[in-house]
C-alpha cells in the first residue's frame, strides 16, 4: 500500500516538472551561479509563458561532461504552469536563438522507454503512409489526413 501511495505522489510531483534539452551550459570562466535560471527564464519568455518572477527551481541532470550538454530540469509551483510551457514550447521553433531547444514532460525511466518505442513506431508509420499525419497523443499514436 505504501508503494502505491509513493508512486502516486511521485507522479503528482513530476506533473509540475519539465526537462529542457540543448540549453547551453555556462563556461567555466562564467561565475554566475544563476546562469541556468536566467537562461531558462528567457526561454520561457520566448515560448510565450507569462511572467514567472522566480516561481521555479532548476538544476542540471547528470555529471558534467565536456562532450555533451546536460538536460535542465525545471520544477514549477503548479502543474498548470508546466503544462502551459509544454503547450507553448512549439513557439521556440520559430526563434533563431532557441530553435534547437526541446521541452518535454518529466518522465520516469519506464515512461521514457515506452515513449521511445512510440516514437520508433511513429517514424515507421510516417514512412509507410506519407499522406497521413501521425502524432503521439495520450500515450498512443493517432492519425489524420493531411490537408493538401
Amino acid at each position: 500500500m505504501k508503494k502505491v501511495v509513493k508512486l502516486a505522489m511521485n507522479e503528482q510531483d513530476r506533473e509540475r516538472n519539465v526537462i529542457m534539452f540543448n540549453v547551453p551550459e555556462r563556461d567555466v570562466q562564467n561565475k554566475n551561479e544563476h546562469h541556468d535560471g536566467q537562461l531558462a527564464f528567457k526561454i520561457m519568455q520566448k515560448a510565450g509563458l507569462a511572467e514567472q518572477d522566480g516561481q521555479f527551481n532548476c538544476k542540471r541532470l547528470g555529471a558534467p561532461e565536456s562532450s555533451r550538454i546536460r538536460p535542465l530540469w525545471i520544477q514549477f509551483s503548479s502543474r498548470s504552469t508546466a503544462f502551459e510551457l509544454l503547450v507553448k514550447s512549439k513557439n521556440l521553433k520559430d526563434s533563431d536563438q532557441y530553435n534547437n531547444i526541446f521541452i518535454v514532460p518529466d518522465r520516469t525511466l519506464q515512461e521514457r522507454v515506452e515513449h521511445k518505442k512510440l516514437v520508433e513506431q511513429l517514424k515507421v508509420k510516417r514512412a509507410e503512409n506519407p499522406d497521413k499525419r501521425f502524432y503521439i497523443w495520450n500515450k498512443s499514436i493517432r492519425s489524420s489526413n493531411m490537408n493538401v
